[in-house]
């Protein structure tokens, strides 16, 4: 028996969850109900925290544009095209399978070694996380998680590393990459490949640092406000939820789509740093924020593919004619 396709495989699961999740809204809330907050926002509000997304998927952009020295330097389009695609792939495809096109793209589109892109890909995700950490261990050594009994010191100690983790990896870069090259075996080139995606100065880590540091402030800062506004909550509560809503794209354990496991996360976090009781309008506000994050991606992925096809189409046929 001939199995399907993986990419129908995919699409079919990734429809078949949206179904069920959309029948679990309906049952227990009514799409009515749920979309009702939105009414009591101003549209420049929502299109200000769109703005903030689109602006932070350009700073990513930037970032493997300026990082990357073997990327054309005209090609700062395609850096940000690439980053929109792989963000709508990874949002729609379970497991974090979406990573994969990243270093693809990276090979195909600029001739970068696989093993360099993933390796430029783990330390990106590493600064994500960093950030992430960064911000959640000031909270809960701020005493603002203390809510819940134990949380805080767990919450301080595990953010705590993952926020110092990018530093320690990039002073061991350069002996560990010495290490590994001086090493036989196909393993340890491809170890050694890896490394050569991380900063091998103080400069390039500065602005790793900061564009990582950028892209992260402008999006929680948006999300945030809006999160705070459909729970009817303080932006700080609402940016920890949309900090919780991302770690769950940000770690390896995602469903497609990100339905259940974004609303997860986010309420992760909301809950207890909002010290509000009854959880359903919580929970109503995580499902509309995920709403707006995923429309937002996949639309801009599904523009960066066409309009990016488009143009690679025309620059062909520029040659030919000539």
């Amino acid at each position: 028996m001939r199995l399907a396709h993986p990419t129908v495989t995919a699409w079919l699961l990734n429809l078949g969850v949206l179904a069920a999740f959309g029948f679990v809204v309906e049952h227990f809330w009514g799409w009515g109900r749920l979309l009702a907050p939105w009414g009591l926002i101003a549209p420049t509000t929502i299109l200000l925290a769109i703005a903030g997304m689109l602006a932070s998927y350009a700073l990513r952009g930037t970032r493997i544009y300026l990082a990357e020295k073997a990327i054309p330097r005209n090609a700062w389009f395609t850096c940000l095209r690439l980053i929109l695609i792989n963000n709508a792939l990874n949002l729609i495809l379970p497991a974090r399978a979406g990573e994969v096109s990243f270093p693809v793209l990276m090979q195909r589109w600029f001739g970068i070694d696989l093993a360099q892109a993933a390796g430029t890909l783990f330390w990106l995700r590493l600064l994500d996380l960093h950030v992430l950490a960064t911000v959640a261990a000031a909270c809960a050594a701020s005493g603002f998680l203390a809510r819940v009994d134990g949380l805080s010191h767990v919450v301080w100690l595990g953010a705590a590393a993952a926020a110092v983790s990018p530093l320690i990896l990039s002073a061991l870069r350069a002996p560990l990459q010495r290490r590994f090259a001086a090493r036989s075996g196909k393993l340890a080139g491809l170890i050694a490949k890896a490394l050569a995606g991380l900063p091998n100065q103080p400069s390039a880590l500065a602005l790793d640092l900061t564009l990582t540091w950028a892209a992260w402030g402008v999006k929680l800062a948006a999300l945030g406000a809006v999160l705070g506004l459909l729970a009817n909550v303080s932006s700080l509560a609402g940016t920890l939820g949309a900090i919780g809503g991302d770690l769950s794209t940000v770690l390896p354990l995602h469903a497609p789509g990100g339905f259940g496991t974004y609303e997860a996360g986010a309420m992760a976090l909301l809950a207890p740093a909002s010290g509000v009781a009854e959880l359903g309008p919580l929970l109503a506000a995580a499902v509309n924020l995920h709403l707006l994050v995923l429309t937002t991606a996949l639309i801009a992925g599904a523009l960066a593919w066409l309009l990016g096809g488009r143009s690679a189409r025309a620059h062909d046929e520029s040659n030919v004619n000539r």
